[in-house]
């Protein structure tokens, strides 16, 4: 059999960065999806492996890993020739992955409709065998059903894992801890408190009539997140520039007037001057972990998410903060004609992507659209 070239990334990914795997096992990421059963074969060893042994430094212990196929899976010669394939094959980052895991689970799915489709037209094409239509009927939805948990974004499990994870969290925590659950926006001390801050997996809206400040409070709120937490910020506008963000958030940090950012002589007053390079000092602390992007067609939230991923990695963490400006404006991938239907998919589709990624998701929506 050839070597599916997705499945094979895809192993060679997980195998090179053992700490995604949990993530992609909730994601759906099992060795079902794999038509190749030496791959198979390997994936399995893999899970093994990470839960019973801690790689140092995110790598994986060849040795102890082909020792393990070696003696418990009675490994061939073949396996043995494809397990150093796959691990000098190095890794792919974050989003890469999850974009090859999500064609694995279409294919899987593809693959059980076209054998639900075959058994619907056997039924429909043999009216002598004695089965209900409504038994047949029953079968089938069962049968759908199971499609759409293999394509469902995440692994169901029971919450034996969670609750010992969440036993070991309290046994471990440390003393003097913050108070509030989420991201920090200190120092908006009250609403930090009232909100318990900007909290994992959860998706907040920012409403409010056209030109009443919306768009200054998330680039606050984002800023401060990104000074606070260390953690990528993503800002989404899709209304207007980066420069005029950025002018924005220098404007909050010198407090100099944007026009004045824009056109003034701040050279020659010794005051700008001072604020200026205060706000330089300012977002200089975050300018790391901070991004800015225009929105346009291609930024559905299905592209958020991959962009998402991808920075992410690219800062070794699972935690990142995105805010969307603004809701009406995010695109879809299928065209709507009533704003209203596009807005509640756009709304259901990031609150997904917020659980996913554990992460907050701040979205402005406008009172006049």
């Amino acid at each position: 059999m050839t070597t599916d070239r997705t499945e094979f990334r895809l192993v060679a990914g997980a195998l090179a960065a053992p700490q995604h795997l949990e993530k992609l096992q909730k994601l759906g990421m099992s060795s079902s999806l794999f038509e190749d059963g030496d791959l198979k074969a390997v994936f399995d060893a893999f899970q093994w492996y990470c839960s019973n042994h801690n790689g140092e430094g995110g790598k994986i212990d060849l040795p102890l890993f082909t020792a393990y196929l070696t003696e418990e899976r009675h490994v061939t010669p073949a396996i043995a020739t494809l397990v150093d394939k796959l691990t000098d094959a190095g890794g792919e980052d974050m989003a890469t992955l999850v974009e090859m895991l999500d064609r694995l689970k279409t294919r899987a799915a593809r693959r059980k409709l076209r054998t639900i489709s075959d058994s619907i037209n056997g039924f429909t094409d043999d009216e002598k065998q004695g089965r209900r239509v409504e038994d047949f009927a029953a079968e089938i939805s069962e049968q759908l059903r199971q499609v759409a948990r293999l394509s469902s974004q995440s692994r169901q499990e029971p919450i034996r894992d969670e609750l010992l994870r969440y036993v070991e969290e309290v046994r471990t925590r440390e003393t003097g801890r913050s108070s509030i659950l989420g991201m920090s926006i200190a120092p908006y001390d009250n609403l930090n408190t009232a909100i318990s801050g900007l909290r994992p997996g959860f998706y907040y809206a920012v409403g409010g009539a056209p030109r009443r400040g919306k768009t200054n409070l998330m680039l606050r709120l984002a800023t401060l997140v990104a000074r606070n937490e260390k953690v990528p910020v993503l800002y989404y506008s899709f209304e207007q520039t980066k420069h005029v963000l950025l002018t924005r958030v220098l404007s909050q940090e010198s407090l100099i007037n944007p026009l004045i950012l824009q056109r003034g002589d701040i050279r020659n007053k010794a005051d700008l001057v001072t604020r200026f390079n205060k706000g330089i000092k300012e977002t200089s602390a975050y300018m790391d972990n901070f991004y800015l992007f225009e929105g346009d067609r291609q930024d559905t939230i299905e592209h958020i998410r991959s962009v998402a991923y991808g920075i992410m990695d690219s800062h070794h963490t699972d935690h990142c903060a995105i805010f969307i400006d603004f809701l009406q404006k995010v695109p879809t991938v299928n065209p709507y004609a009533s704003l209203q239907k596009q807005v509640d998919e756009v709304s259901g589709l990031i609150a997904q992507l917020s659980t996913e990624l554990q992460s907050p998701i701040v979205a402005v929506s406008s009172f006049d659209k």
